[in-house]
């Protein structure tokens, strides 16, 4: 009879900070008190613990790290062709700016957003956002200079254009096949009941995809 009397249920930890977001994941008919005391208590004892929830708070962050750090045994990584197709991109302005000049409009832009790189976290998101951009203004600032661009300074543009398509194939299909493929999955997984409550408790969310927002 105390139980049913009681109001609210508390259990002290560091890692329980969003508890009170718990419940509201619970199925329905789980929702009512006492069994949803007791049943968060279960929870979060099993989560605290570690049963399951460091299996998923190590599930979640290797995920995140074939975005930020993961090398593969060539030595590429997606982290790494972004310093590549940044690196050309600044190649190629400067190479478009003889041609157009250094306060053409289009070179400018491009200078901006590669500025915006440079400050830009290393998440999916907030890159996806700045490449995204780029990359239309690096191919308006690449037609607009061979238009006027001839011989020598001509084939220079063309290679730099060609060596910055590449790697933007290459990057979109290694995030594509590593990165997209595995976060869509473990958040499939963690969408789920109970790995949605202790996902709360353990801070092994969502992970962001390479995607607008």
């Amino acid at each position: 009879m105390q139980l049913e009397q009681q109001e609210t249920f508390e259990i002290k930890s560091p890692q329980l900070e969003v508890f009170g977001q718990v419940e509201s994941k619970l199925p329905a008919p789980a929702k009512k008190q006492p069994f949803a005391a007791g049943f968060l208590a279960v929870m979060v004892l099993v989560s605290v613990f570690g049963i399951g929830g460091v299996q998923l708070k190590s599930r979640y962050r290797n995920v995140a790290e074939i975005y930020t750090s993961e090398v593969d045994k060539h030595g590429n990584s997606i982290q790494g062709d972004f310093t590549t197709l940044t690196d050309t991109a600044a190649n190629l302005m400067r190479a478009c700016q003889k041609v157009l000049g250094e306060a053409d409009s289009n070179c400018t832009t491009v200078a901006d957003l590669l500025a915006q790189w440079q400050d830009t976290a290393i998440a999916p998101a907030a890159q996806y956002a700045v490449i995204h951009q780029l990359d239309n203004a690096v191919d308006a600032m690449y037609t607009a200079a061979k238009a006027k661009a001839t011989d020598d300074a001509l084939d220079q543009i063309n290679s730099l254009d060609a060596s910055y398509v590449s790697t933007q194939s290459i990057l979109q299909r290694e995030i594509a096949q590593n990165y997209t493929t595995a976060a869509q999955s473990y958040n499939t997984m963690a969408s789920g009941f109970p790995a949605n409550v202790i996902g709360t408790l353990w801070g092994a969310g969502q992970v962001e995809l390479y995607a607008a927002q």
